[in-house]
C-alpha cells in the first residue's frame, strides 16, 4: 500500500496538485482534448441483457487491486450473502472505472505497473476481455490528464488487452431497456466545460421521454455538501444543474467513488445515490461523516463495512509511528529545528535572569528569543501556520483554534525534549558547557531528532484519532495512516430489455496477502483470505406512474420488496 505519510509522496503529491490547479485554471485540458480528438458520440451496447462492472479507486496496493481485478475478470463469480445463500453473478460485457485509477499520483509507469499490469494478468488468466471505459478522479488530474489520456483515451492502444473506445475524459453508454450511463468529468469539482456540456445536451436529445439515467461522477458531492456546508467547492449545485438544465430529467442512479467504501442512499421514489470506492485503495471509515439522511430525502440504506466495524478499525492510531515509519524523520526534522531555535535562546546571557536548568525559566527564555529573533519567530509562525492549514474543518475559528492547539502540543513536546537534552548535556560536560554551547545545542538537537520522530508521529496519530472520534473530521488523513487494504468492494450491474436494473454490491472482507504463480496465472495462496460476498442486491423496476419499485437482498441476506 502507498505510504501516504512518506515525505516523497507528500511532497510530490503537493507539487503535482499545485501545478494541476495552476495550469488547469488557465488551460483546461478538457477543451484541448475536445479540439484535438475525433468526434465522440454515444456508445451503443447491443443485446437484450447487458452487464457492466463498476470499480473505482484502484492501484494503491497490489494485494487489494489484484484481488478485485481477479474477481471482476471471472466469467462467473459465486458469492455468499450474509444469510449463507449462494448467488452466481455473470461478469459484465463492460468494465467502467469510476475515478482515481492510480495512486499516489499519475505517471505512465504508475498506470502500467499499479493498474494495467494487474488487470492484464487477471483478464489473461480468465480468458475474458470486456470493453473498458474510464472516468478520471482527482488523482488522475494531478498531471492534467496526460497519463490518463494515454492509458484510456487511445482506442488503438487499448487497456490491459481490452478494447477501449473513448477519446475524451467523459462518455455516454446506451444500454438496453431505455437505460443510459453517462460519465461526467468534473475537474476537481469544477464546472462542466462547454464542449462537454454540449456533448451531454446532444446525448439528452437522443433519449426518449421515458429514458432512465445512471450518472457517474468523480466524487460524492451529496456527502461533502452535508459535511462542509457553505463551502462552494463541496456543494452539489453542479449535480443539480446536470439534472435540471443539461439532461432536463431526474437521474435514477448516481454512481461515484472517491470515498473508499460502500454506501447507498435511497429516495422515497426509488432513486439511488451510491458510493462504491473499494477497488483497491486504503479503506475510508463509514461511521463518519454521519449524514444518514441527505438533501432531497435520501435515506442511508447500506454501508460496508458497517459503522460498528468501522469504529473498531479506527482504534489503531496508537500504531501510527510503526505504520508510517518514513514519516518519523520528517517530523523529527521539525522537532530538531524547533529545538535548535529554543536552546539557542538559553545562551543569551544578557537576557538571562535565571537558570535554564529550570523548566519554566528555559521556556521563558525561548519565548523571549522567539519575540526578539526574527528567524526564530518566523519558524514558529511557519509551524503554527502549517498545522492550521492542515486542520480539517469548514468553520474558520475552529481551524485556527484546533490548528493552534495541535501545533502547541508538538512545540511543547519538542521543547521538552530539547530541554532534557540541554540538562543532560550540561550534566555530562559540566562547566565546559558554558564554553561549548555549540556542542550542547548539537546534543539537544540529536535527542530531539531521535526521540521526536516517534513522539511527534504518535502525537499526530492521537490528534487524528480524537479529531475523528469527537468531531468526525480528518477521515481521509486518519484512515490513510492506517493503510487498511481489506474490505474491498465493487458493483456488478445488469440491465435487462424489460427495463429492470440489477445492482449487486460485491466485497472481499480480507484480501490475500500471498500469491503464487501457476501455468494458468497468479492465484491466491493465503488460507486466511476471504471469498467474495454479496453485500446486498438492489433491483430497480421502472413504474408506469414514475419512480422505481425497489426489491432485492439486504445486508442481512433477507429478501425484501416485490417478488421475482
Amino acid at each position: 500500500m502507498v505510504g501516504w505519510y512518506d515525505p516523497k509522496v507528500l511532497l510530490q503529491s503537493a507539487w503535482m496538485l499545485t501545478l494541476s490547479n495552476i495550469f488547469g485554471r488557465h488551460s483546461d485540458p478538457r477543451l484541448i482534448e475536445a479540439l484535438a480528438s475525433q468526434p465522440q458520440g454515444a456508445f451503443d451496447l447491443e443485446g437484450n441483457d447487458v452487464g457492466f462492472d463498476f470499480v473505482s479507486d484502484v492501484g494503491d496496493g497490489f494485494n487489494s487491486t489484484y484481488a478485485v481485478a481477479t474477481a471482476i475478470a471471472r466469467p462467473e463469480l459465486e458469492a455468499e450473502d450474509a444469510a449463507g445463500h449462494k448467488h452466481v453473478t455473470r461478469g459484465g460485457e463492460v468494465l467502467v472505472f469510476g475515478g482515481d485509477e492510480v495512486y499516489p499520483y499519475p505517471t505512465r509507469e504508475a498506470y502500467e505497473q499499479r493498474t494495467e499490469q494487474p488487470y492484464a494478468a487477471a483478464f489473461e488468466a480468465a480468458g475474458r476481455r470486456p470493453r473498458v471505459f474510464a472516468l478520471p478522479g482527482n488523482h488522475d488530474w494531478y498531471d492534467s490528464l496526460v497519463a490518463f489520456s494515454r492509458t484510456f483515451c487511445r482506442p488503438a492502444r487499448g487497456f490491459a488487452g481490452c478494447q477501449t473506445g473513448q477519446t475524451r475524459s467523459y462518455f455516454a453508454l446506451r444500454l438496453p431497456g431505455d437505460w443510459w450511463l453517462l460519465a461526467v468529468d468534473l475537474q476537481f469539482g469544477a464546472q462542466i466545460d462547454e464542449p462537454q456540456e454540449k456533448y451531454f445536451v446532444d446525448i439528452a436529445a437522443q433519449m426518449s421521454p421515458a429514458a432512465h439515467i445512471i450518472v457517474c461522477v468523480p466524487s460524492p458531492q451529496w456527502i461533502y455538501a452535508t459535511s462542509y456546508p457553505g463551502e462552494p467547492k463541496y456543494n452539489d449545485a453542479t449535480l443539480q444543474r446536470i439534472e435540471r438544465e443539461i439532461l432536463g430529467r431526474r437521474v435514477a442512479v448516481w454512481l461515484t467513488g472517491d470515498l473508499h467504501h460502500y454506501k447507498r442512499h435511497e429516495a422515497a421514489d426509488g432513486r439511488q445515490k451510491i458510493i462504491s470506492g473499494g477497488g483497491g485503495a486504503f479503506l475510508h471509515p463509514t461511521h463518519v461523516p454521519e449524514p444518514l439522511e441527505l438533501q432531497g430525502g435520501y435515506q442511508q440504506k447500506a454501508a460496508w463495512p458497517d459503522a460498528a466495524q468501522s469504529r473498531r478499525l479506527h482504534r489503531g492510531h496508537w500504531r501510527f509511528p510503526w505504520l508510517n515509519p518514513r514519516f518519523m524523520p520528517l517530523i523529527g526534522s521539525v522537532y530538531l529545528l524547533s529545538v535548535w531555535f529554543a536552546v539557542s535562546g538559553f545562551f543569551d546571557f544578557d537576557a538571562q535572569i535565571c537558570s535554564a536548568r529550570d523548566f519554566g525559566c528555559a521556556l521563558g527564555l525561548s519565548l523571549r528569543a522567539a519575540l526578539t529573533d526574527p528567524a526564530h519567530g518566523l519558524w514558529l509562525a511557519t509551524v503554527v501556520g502549517g498545522f492550521i492549514f492542515f486542520t480539517d474543518t469548514h468553520v474558520r475559528w475552529y481551524r485556527f483554534v484546533g490548528g493552534a492547539i495541535h501545533a502547541t502540543l508538538h512545540l511543547l513536546a519538542a521543547f521538552s525534549l530539547g530541554w532534557c537534552g540541554y540538562v543532560l548535556a550540561e550534566g555530562l560536560l559540566g562547566e565546559s558547557a558554558l564554553w561549548l554551547p555549540e556542542l550542547v545545542i548539537v546534543l539537544a538537537c540529536l535527542l530531539a531528532f531521535t526521540l521526536g520522530g516517534a513522539l511527534g508521529a504518535w502525537i499526530l496519530g492521537a490528534y487524528l484519532h480524537v479529531s475523528l472520534a469527537a468531531f468526525g473530521r480528518h477521515a481521509n488523513e486518519a484512515f490513510s495512516a492506517l493503510r487498511i487494504e481489506d474490505y474491498k468492494q465493487w458493483l456488478r450491474c445488469r440491465v435487462r430489455a424489460s427495463g429492470e436494473l440489477e445492482i449487486d454490491s460485491l466485497g472481499i472482507a480480507r484480501v490475500p496477502r500471498r500469491w503464487r504463480e501457476t501455468p494458468s496465472g497468479i492465484v491466491a495462496d493465503d488460507p486466511n483470505a476471504s471469498t467474495p460476498r454479496l453485500i446486498e442486491r438492489v433491483v430497480l423496476r421502472p413504474r408506469i406512474e414514475g419512480g422505481y419499485a425497489v426489491h432485492g437482498i439486504d445486508m442481512q441476506g433477507r429478501r425484501y420488496g416485490a417478488a421475482g
